[in-house]
């Protein structure tokens, strides 16, 4: 569970004015000029997740939104469903199958370079990450980050953006799991209601409060 928040928490990217990143003159600045103006992103997702042991790949389909700060709402629709919600003060997990809802607190001071994605906090994203853009072109651009320590979650991250919108990215953790999520139907800035990242557990539902981020 705790993967797959870290993996939501990425999605905060979007568009930005091809010349912004054209005027960047380090990595880590154009990364800012990306993350930089657009407080609200919604897309449906397929994730595909395989691996270092296995060709196999597990897929799974939904939508996506995310709100700054630390707001968002990661739903899954296939092949099984699941919600997952935060406020930026709690986050919920929520197995409709099970019918169970887990709930944890947001630690700040936890925060990884998902999480650091997500608030667009690039200062403190190169303090973890070393960040390059390997590709830089007029309609394309890519990222990678690579951890400065053992400590990261992840061996590294890669944003890639066609005409200032990111389309797909791809998270490898310490394990050699590779996780790549295709983005489509993105809309930025669109009104989002509060509820929408806040959560009531159904009647019935069995509820766990962990203390523990």
């Amino acid at each position: 569970m705790n993967r797959l928040y870290k993996l939501c928490a990425t999605l905060s990217l979007a568009v930005m004015p091809m010349l912004a990143l054209a005027e960047a003159s380090t990595p880590t600045e154009a990364l800012k000029q990306v993350l930089k103006g657009y407080e609200r992103f919604s897309a449906n997702f397929e994730q595909v997740t395989r691996s270092d042991q296995s060709n196999a790949a597990e897929v799974s389909k939904g939508s996506m939104k995310v709100a700054r700060p630390g707001q968002f709402r990661w739903e899954t629709q296939s092949p099984f469903p699941q919600l997952i919600v935060s406020d930026g003060e709690y986050m919920w997990i929520y197995d409709p199958d099970l019918e169970q809802a887990t709930r944890k607190p947001v630690d700040p001071k936890q925060t990884n370079g998902a999480a650091l994605i997500l608030n667009g906090n690039v200062v403190e994203l190169a303090e973890k990450f070393e960040i390059f853009l390997p590709i830089n072109q007029e309609n394309e651009q890519l990222f990678e980050l690579l951890p400065k320590d053992d400590q990261s979650s992840f061996q590294r991250i890669r944003l890639y953006f066609i005409g200032g919108v990111m389309s797909e990215l791809m998270l490898q953790d310490v394990l050699g799991q590779q996780t790549t999520i295709l983005l489509r139907d993105s809309v930025i800035n669109e009104s989002m209601d509060d509820a929408l990242f806040k959560f009531t557990p159904p009647k019935g539902t069995d509820v766990i409060v962990s203390d523990e981020a």
